[in-house]
């Protein structure tokens, strides 16, 4: 079955990737997996970048653009490949994923979406 993801890494730059990567940036704020120092050295610092009267170009807000979209960029490649998955999992269509067809629940053929289970079977035995 092929993958559903359509861009591993969003290495392109067009507008949609740049969307998307800011949509997994702003799920990735609240992810308990991602750590704090990450949470606040880029997001935080390219938001008080936008709004502080220091710029680079006065007066034309291209540098602050280049800025949000470069930290978000650098924020997810540098957070933690499980959540990464866990937050487009969470966007969906828009994080890069297709819906997979009704015949196939997942990947595998088996649902993964707590990211921790194995396919197998069982069966209970009474001693």
């Amino acid at each position: 079955m092929a993958n559903n993801k359509t861009d591993p890494q969003g290495s392109s730059w067009n507008i949609a990737h740049i969307l998307r990567d800011m949509a997994v940036t702003w799920q990735l704020m609240g992810d308990p997996q991602v750590s704090g120092l990450l949470k606040l050295a880029l997001p935080v610092f390219a938001f008080l970048y936008w709004v502080s009267p220091i710029d680079l170009l006065v007066g034309m807000p291209f540098d602050d653009i280049a800025v949000l979209v470069l930290a978000s960029r650098l924020f997810v490649q540098l957070a933690p490949p499980a959540a990464v998955e866990r937050a487009r999992r969470k966007l969906g269509r828009f994080g890069g994923y297709t819906t997979p067809p009704a015949d196939q629940p997942g990947r595998d053929g088996w649902d993964d979406s707590d990211g921790k289970t194995i396919p197998g079977e069982w069966r209970v035995v009474d001693d």
